[in-house]
């Protein structure tokens, strides 16, 4: 085979992955490694630019503190799916920066969105739920019917949507065949707001408000975080979570592992923490004396990659996402006077600033890159927004 051909199978397996991210990482990673072999025998050539050596900066901060971790053995596991991420990355910026393949990209996430917010709704309508050999297909409604979906929690399918929405309304509002696109997107915001997560909510808020402003849509982008903070407030399930939220005693347990993580920083290497995913296996030490029911993890990223990966993690992960967000934008401000055929480029920077942003405010109250699926996910979109820097400054 050709060089061409290779690099068409290996983008394929990619979109394969990519449609697997938020349903399983055991099939989303398989199908990342059968990309990335045949990249590798495509012989393409690779030329690094800043956002590629902070991101193996970054693995090589994980690789530190598991070397000085305190659990050793359980941080270089878990740290190991920071390679998937990286190598999800190298393969959306080599693969994904063609008007061909970002158009593919985009209907894949389409079908992706359709798919799992169809479902979703139908969870919520008839309550249906699927378990095979204790593996939750279709996982069951938490609390007052928080869908699921395929997804495994409401969270990871609200993330999921959080993250693909800008993307395909950055395209529904230029293309012209669109219809498939908005059918999509009311599915999508329907089954949104089905997950009743407060995080996500808040944050596509923001980022969707920041795609119309950068669209020149500026009355919606005004109009718009009244209309989505009303129907928050008028759907009783979110509306409760969300002043839930304000009741004394009710975030204890996400308090209290803000302050573990802070003291568990503190007291170990400043350096390099306490190893990637030990949070959970010491936070018992560093909460109040009786407490036991702290979460896995700290409510908020930056924190929580602090007291794991300590200031030399949480600085290149800041580093990662600080020069993604700066890329995309100015992606976005040198293709806009540029001619029709880089619409496709200009489209997708559009939608991946405000997703990516989008994801910088949620994990101020959440950890998701900690979901194998959603970090494979996001590093794809941050590989996306490499490539098309790469491809347009040169």
């Amino acid at each position: 085979m050709d060089k061409k051909t290779y690099q068409d199978k290996a983008f394929y397996f990619l979109l394969g992955g990519l449609f697997f991210t938020p349903i399983s990482a055991y099939a989303a990673i398989p199908l990342t490694l059968i990309s990335f072999v045949l990249l590798l025998l495509s012989r393409n050539n690779i030329r690094f630019n800043l956002l590629d050596k902070l991101q193996i900066i970054l693995l090589g901060t994980i690789l530190l503190s598991s070397i000085f971790g305190v659990y050793k053995r359980h941080s270089f596991y878990a740290g190991s799916a920071f390679l998937s991420y990286i190598l999800a990355y190298f393969l959306a910026k080599e693969l994904v920066s063609e008007k061909q393949r970002l158009e593919k990209f985009v209907k894949t996430l389409t079908v992706l969105v359709t798919l799992v917010s169809v479902i979703g709704i139908i969870q919520y309508i008839t309550g249906f739920s699927l378990v095979y050999k204790n593996i939750p297909i279709v996982a069951r409604s938490l609390g007052t019917n928080r869908i699921a979906s395929i997804c495994y929690n409401p969270l990871i399918l609200a993330a999921l949507l959080g993250f693909s929405l800008p993307i395909l309304i950055s395209f529904s509002i230029e293309e012209k065949s669109k219809k498939f696109l908005w059918v999509s997107i009311i599915l999508g915001m329907i089954a949104f707001f089905l997950t009743s997560s407060r995080g996500p909510t808040v944050a596509l808020i923001f980022s969707l408000s920041i795609l119309l402003f950068i669209k020149k849509k500026k009355l919606i982008a005004f109009s718009l975080p009244i209309s989505l903070t009303v129907i928050s407030l008028l759907y009783p399930p979110l509306r409760t979570r969300l002043f839930i939220a304000f009741k004394e005693g009710i975030n204890l347990s996400r308090l209290t592992a803000f302050k573990a993580g802070i003291k568990m920083w503190k007291e170990n290497s400043i350096f390099t923490g306490v190893g990637i995913h030990n949070f959970y296996l010491l936070c018992e030490e560093y909460s109040p004396p009786g407490y036991n029911k702290g979460p896995h993890y700290v409510h908020n990223m930056y924190i929580n990659f602090l007291a794991e990966a300590g200031i030399l993690g949480v600085a290149a992960l800041i580093s990662v996402f600080g020069t993604a967000i700066k890329w995309s934008l100015e992606n976005y401000s040198r293709l806009k006077e540029n001619l029709r055929d880089n619409e496709y480029e200009k489209w997708m920077s559009q939608g991946l600033f405000a997703s990516l942003i989008g994801i910088a405010i949620h994990n101020l109250i959440d950890n998701t890159i900690y979901v194998v699926g959603l970090g494979m996910l996001f590093w794809i979109g941050m590989g996306i927004v490499s490539g098309i820097y790469s491809k347009t400054k040169s």
